[in-house]
């Protein structure tokens, strides 16, 4: 490839192509990604990608108050070139931004180093889609996309002149053969530019906003072109969805009953449909496999088998579950700041009030226990035999017949689902311990499904209580899961970063958090009517009318689709009450979210989707975390026949023992090599080229 650009509307991505650098034996090019802008432009969309393989990248903005010094930004000292090819949003070169002398350093630098641009719907043949495993047949959309894309009856230009401040009257008109890649009906909305120097530019004639899934689609097409396939991170595409309240039975709400059911507890055959359907998905989608994640409430066990037994030797506990929002003096007392946090919340409010908001942080060593005392031991007379006959649930996963139990994962929900908000050090410790004893009993604690440092806590409780978070740690439960509706539970600076805690805002240092997304499929709904009911009266005003199941399915398919290209890992919630099939259709609420979702993440790209049960997330977010942590560089060195003769990848941290892993995605594979905090590792690849056609 030579060296190109990427450009949109605005947007330009190009490659450079390959000589020999002065005074160098081989030609050396950092696997670095530069972003050229100006200031006032949002490149969240470009960044979303990056940041999503974990791929470096440099964000330069062009201000002409303070001009970038070009040859110090794109050369290295030594000779070597510090970046594989860069972006340009908006599209600096053809809008005047740089005098003749910038715009031909950087021409220069394309046509030395085989860096590709690139200038941010449907592919033409033409499409330079490689190893993007973007879908030449994904539909792009263009909503998020501004400004109107060409003609596509105009013949294509000979030359591709521009004009500046310094070049007004004469101008710059290199040739060029300009290919349409990208189509709007039958008008050009991207086009791959080849210079007759041998530089490649990719331009896209529109401005992308960060919502928007086709942009999100252009940023992997672009990557994977500018990098010529070499892409310094990984790319792993992550589904996993929780059911939370697993074991417990969940009230519809009075008005919403199916048919005489006022409640609803997951049952076996629920349970092995959703491993029939499961995989199912698996045989229509390669290398897919989703697995649902149960995190339980012992408790339940104990309230099934005490209604079905009738034995003494079981007794469920008796714990007030509330959050302070569920109390009568939160309408009694005319309370309004649960939503908006304890900063905003008026003075004027009441006591009770201003320590009723999601983000309230409890005072170490304060509040009653619920528990009573006697809870401590109620394990005293549990016995395997009566959780077998009393639960159908509980002796599916006793039993585990044909591994069916093993096709689920599990955690902790607590034992009695208590809200942890205000919980005592002692309630916590009952929570947890009669939920781990439960666990060995349905011999699930020594199962590789089974999590038992990361878990759920309940209503995503207790999250700024010190002394439950220091009771779980105490514990082993050294990570819980948060709620990405609220920012405070996520860390802002890295979405692939887990949020430590600490003793200041938590009253416990070093407790991770780790992030999750809500979804529009409500806790106590078993079917669509029930859903759509909820659902309705939350959107209609906004939408302007009533939604259908299908209405809601294709909004909650993009959402998650987003988020899937933009490689984030956070798993998403829904309950237990979400897995019932009670309508007939043979299908649960989860069936038809999941399907929905696959289906269009299905329609851009091949990539598999696959599942991970919260300990493995926790290690996947951990091992990510040293990754950034050891600041990783990655180089190639290309001998003068083009062929990469070896990859160096260099830590800038500072060197403290700890290891970190340096992925690398090369074409259709990918391989991740082992680099110590501080130091470097030289492979030498076989197979791979960084290839430059000569000018015409």
């Amino acid at each position: 490839m030579a060296q190109s650009v990427v450009a949109y509307a605005t947007l330009i991505v190009g490659c450079l192509a390959l000589t020999a650098v002065p005074g160098a034996s081989a030609l050396v090019v950092k696997l670095n990604t530069l972003v050229l802008t100006v200031p006032g432009w949002n490149i969240d969309f470009l960044e979303s990608t990056l940041l999503g393989y974990g791929a470096p990248y440099t964000v330069a903005r062009y201000d002409k108050s303070n001009p970038l010094n070009l040859t110090q930004l794109l050369w290295a000292p030594d000779g070597s070139a510090n970046f594989a090819g860069y972006i340009m949003y908006p599209n600096i070169e053809a809008m005047g931004h740089l005098n003749s002398t910038q715009v031909l350093t950087i021409w220069d630098y394309q046509n030395r180093t085989g860096s590709s641009a690139d200038v941010t719907m449907k592919f033409t043949a033409a499409a330079p889609l490689g190893a993007s495993g973007i879908l030449p047949s994904a539909p792009l959309s263009s909503s998020g996309l501004y400004r109107c894309p060409g003609s596509g009856s105009a013949p294509p230009l000979a030359t591709c002149s521009m004009w500046a401040s310094d070049f007004a009257a004469t101008g710059l008109h290199p040739p060029c053969q300009s290919t349409p890649v990208l189509m709007v009906g039958a008008n050009v909305a991207g086009t791959l530019v080849k210079f007759g120097d041998g530089r490649e530019s990719l331009a896209f004639m529109h401005d992308c906003a960060g919502w928007s899934t086709t942009c999100l689609v252009l940023g992997h097409v672009s990557l994977s072109w500018i990098l010529q396939g070499l892409i310094p991170g990984e790319r792993i595409s992550l589904l996993t969805v929780h059911f939370d309240d697993f074991f417990l039975a969940t009230e519809f709400d009075a008005n919403l009953k199916v048919g005489s059911l006022t409640q609803y507890r997951a049952t076996v055959p629920d349970l092995q449909a959703h491993l029939t359907w499961r995989s199912a998905l698996a045989a229509s989608r390669p290398g897919t496999s989703i697995t649902y994640e149960l995190p339980y409430n012992g408790n339940g066990v104990l309230e099934q088998v005490a209604n079905t037994v009738k034995t003494t030797n079981v007794s469920p506990i008796d714990v007030d579950d509330r959050s302070c929002i569920d109390f009568p003096e939160y309408v009694t007392l005319g309370c309004s700041c649960w939503f908006i946090g304890m900063a905003a919340c008026p003075a004027t409010q009441p006591t009770f009030c201003r320590n009723c908001t999601k983000d309230w942080a409890k005072p170490l060593g304060s509040g009653v226990n619920r528990a009573a005392q006697s809870t401590k031991t109620n394990n005293a007379t549990w016995n395997v035999a009566d959780f077998s006959a009393g639960d159908p649930l509980a002796n599916f996963i006793i039993t585990n017949t044909n591994g069916q139990a093993d096709g689920f994962f599990y955690d902790h929900h607590t034992f009695s689902h208590e809200n942890l908000d205000n919980a005592t050090s002692f309630d916590t410790d009952i929570q947890i311990e009669l939920n781990m004893q439960m666990a060995s009993y349905l011999s699930l604690a020594s199962r590789k499904s089974y999590s038992s440092k990361c878990m759920v806590t309940p209503q995503i409780s207790g999250l700024r209580n010190g002394d439950a978070l220091a009771s779980l740690a105490r514990h082993g439960v050294v990570c819980g899961t948060g709620d990405n509706t609220w920012p405070f539970l996520m860390n802002t600076n890295n979405p692939h970063h887990m949020l430590l805690t600490n003793k200041a805002t938590n009253g416990f240092d070093g407790f991770e958090i780790l992030p999750r997304f809500a979804t529009e499929i409500y806790y106590n709904c078993s079917t669509p009517t029930q859903n759509m009911v909820l659902y309705n009266n939350l959107y209609r005003s906004f939408f302007g009318g009533d939604s259908t199941i299908a209405d809601l399915m294709q909004r909650e398919a993009a959402r998650v689709s987003r988020e899937l290209f933009k490689l984030r890992h956070d798993p998403y919630m829904m309950h237990q009450a979400n897995l019932a099939i009670l309508d007939g259709s043979g299908k649960s609420l989860s069936m038809r979210w999941v399907d929905a979702v696959v289906a269009e993440f299905g329609k851009y790209a091949s990539w598999p989707l696959t599942s991970l049960k919260l300990d493995d997330l926790r290690a996947a977010f951990l091992a990510r975390q040293a990754r950034d942590a050891c600041a990783l560089s990655y180089a190639i060195e290309v001998g003068a026949n083009r062929t990469v003769t070896a990859v160096t990848v260099k830590s800038g941290a500072a060197a403290d023992g700890t290891q970190c892993s340096a992925p690398l995605i090369m074409g259709g594979s990918s391989t991740s090599t082992s680099v110590a905090k501080g130091g470097s590792v030289r492979v030498q690849p076989a197979g791979l080229s960084w290839f430059v056609p000569q000018p015409a």
